[in-house]
């Protein structure tokens, strides 16, 4: 597994990672909402949604087809129950300037990250005990849902096309229950989203420990 990169608004939170190991994840809902004054939020964050065409035709259980002009199908993960931990394949200036981050850490070695979260994992008895990972699949409204639209696990890696720029990849850690089969919300969606503000989203926080074997900082 290659190096990770963590971008930072500010070098306290890059030491801490670094030689503390904290670790800030958010509920996947925080990454819905408006941040940076607007600049940030992606209302889509965490939603497999579903728009073949200029209509959307759906079979009711009689067999009767509904047509549904300008709707898309939209599958949401439970966004509370959900924490995301947003890094990326990609160590440049423009990110950094996209985040508006100076500082990045390099995670050099992600499995051994991985394991020390398994680690303090296992030791919450509130959340679920299997860890998922991997980058974003920035998923096209043609895609045909097949089943991935009943597994919140799969739901929480989607992100519309328009950030593939970012080559984020995510930790992702929930409450138990949260990745049972089925467990989303379900609508027929007409015009955009548009992401919520003024929320506030209380973080899943780990301690890992030292970290500095396997991270380095870099500055822009």
């Amino acid at each position: 597994m290659t190096s990770i990169f963590k971008y930072l608004t500010e070098e306290a939170h890059a030491v801490a990672l670094i030689e503390r190991g904290e670790i800030w994840l958010k509920p996947l809902a925080a990454f819905r909402e408006m941040e940076d004054g607007g600049v940030r939020g992606d209302a889509s964050d965490g939603k497999l949604q579903y728009a073949p065409g200029p209509i959307l035709e759906i079979t009711k259980e009689s067999g009767e087809v509904v047509q549904l002009p300008g709707y898309r199908f939209t599958s949401a993960a439970k966004a509370e129950d959900i924490f995301v931990y947003c890094v990326s394949g990609s160590l440049t200036k423009e990110l950094a300037a996209e985040f508006h981050s100076p500082f990045c850490v390099e995670i050099k070695d992600p499995v051994r990250l991985l394991s020390r979260i398994r680690s303090h994992v296992r030791l919450r008895s509130k959340l679920d005990q299997q860890i998922y990972h991997g980058a974003v699949e920035y998923r096209k409204l043609e895609t045909v849902p097949v089943i991935d639209w009943a597994l919140p696990e799969r739901i929480a890696f989607m992100k519309s096309e328009d950030y593939a720029r970012q080559d984020e990849c995510r930790i992702v850690l929930g409450k138990k229950g949260a990745f049972a089969v089925e467990n989303v919300d379900l609508q027929l969606e007409a015009g955009t989203a548009s992401a919520a503000t003024g929320k506030a989203h209380e973080p899943l926080v780990l301690k890992l420990g030292d970290l500095s074997r396997i991270c380095e900082l870099h500055r822009f």
